[in-house]
């Protein structure tokens, strides 16, 4: 790919994340930003479902970003991407990818003709073949992509005027994200987790490279905001904005003025939770322990599998990162420190960006492959 600018698009089922950015692998600064939602509907369940929604907030987000190319890689949807860690027998590289196809076949839940694939070895393991002799193993961990969901995707783009240079996976964007763009070469295995409307992906990553990835679908904030309007009637709006106000922790308490005869009152003049935020937070509190235990879970399955491995630290992401509590109760929790990714993915960036509202972690997987399109 040539250094030309070139925009990073995420577009998820709440809304489009776009991210430019300019330099070279180690000066990278990040040059502009936006987002827009997108209306309800529009995009379900990894799938474009209103083409015509998408292609006009795509046109509505290139004028509110005023990004100076269309030039796009975009991030694949979870229907039309698989990752999965393989064990197979070894060959010499490129005898190895000659023969891939053939060897992952029977063990993909699709028909290998009809995917992308590439992989990325993670080593060399002293395994067992079909007879249960001893036998050199490649350790990989392979990528396979929908080629028409590819192709349907970039359509869309098209539509909307824009470029498409590049499909990536958003797991391996969250890495060029999380490493700001750069190899590093401290040794150090990390985690990221982005929680998004719908999933949650947990990648695990040693100098750059990714170890492990888990994708556990129905568990992201809007099953939260489903629970909600389920527990107390609601339409998704008014369930959302209660999801929202509330928290895993109740609604920040309102600081007033102390009366001067308060000092010497002896009762107890605590103001009783307001019985809508009780019930919300209950409805949160099964779907809090459920994301707890799915990071939870992952990291053990790891660690079973990659024995000796130890993960220094935990960084989150995504749109549902933001509920008050989740961080907190993930902290709590998790055995190792617990951070929230820097919205401007610790890039030099312009100064408008810093004057817009608050950015947050949405960026990440944009900004990631706008990195990957950068390199």
């Amino acid at each position: 790919m040539s250094r030309k600018s070139v925009v990073g698009l995420d577009i998820g089922s709440t809304g489009i994340r776009a991210v430019e950015v300019k330099g070279r692998p180690g000066s990278l600064r990040l040059a502009k930003a936006a987002s827009i939602d997108l209306p309800r509907g529009a995009w379900v369940d990894g799938e474009i479902v209103d083409d015509k929604a998408v292609v006009t907030a795509l046109k509505k987000l290139w004028k509110k970003g005023r990004f100076s190319t269309r030039r796009v890689v975009y991030g694949l949807s979870d229907p039309h991407i698989l990752t999965r860690q393989m064990d197979l027998p070894w060959m010499a590289e490129e005898d190895f990818r000659e023969a891939l196809r053939f060897q992952v076949g029977d063990a993909l839940p699709v028909d290998a003709a009809t995917v992308e694939m590439d992989y990325h070895l993670l080593g060399e393991i002293q395994g067992t073949d079909e007879r249960g002799v001893g036998a050199r193993m490649n350790r990989i961990l392979l990528v396979a992509a929908d080629r028409e969901g590819i192709r349907r995707e970039a359509s869309i783009l098209r539509k909307a005027g824009l470029e498409p240079v590049g499909a990536d996976s958003p797991s391996f964007a969250l890495i060029r994200a999380a490493c700001q763009g750069i190899v590093p070469s401290d040794g150090k295995a990390h985690a990221l987790v982005d929680i998004g409307a719908e999933q949650l992906t947990l990648v695990v990553y040693q100098d750059g490279q990714p170890l492990f990835i888990r994708t556990v679908t129905n568990v992201g904030g809007a099953i939260a905001t489903t629970a909600i309007a389920e527990a107390l009637h609601v339409d998704p709006e008014e369930a959302e904005a209660l999801k929202v106000a509330t928290g895993l922790n109740g609604p920040a308490p309102v600081v007033a003025p102390v009366a001067e005869s308060a000092i010497f009152s002896s009762g107890d003049d605590t103001a009783p939770l307001d019985p809508r935020a009780a019930e919300t937070m209950a409805a949160l509190a099964p779907w809090a322990a459920t994301i707890v235990g799915e990071i939870r879970n992952s990291l053990e399955y790891f660690h079973a599998s990659s024995p000796g491995v130890e993960i220094s630290d935990l960084s989150l992401t995504g749109r549902t990162v933001a509920l008050a509590g989740v961080r907190e109760r993930i902290a709590t929790e998790v055995p190792v420190p617990v951070r929230t990714l820097d919205p401007f993915l610790g890039l030099p960036h312009a100064r408008r960006l810093t004057k817009e509202p608050v950015p947050d972690t949405r960026l990440a997987v944009a900004g990631g492959l706008a990195m990957g399109g950068a390199a």
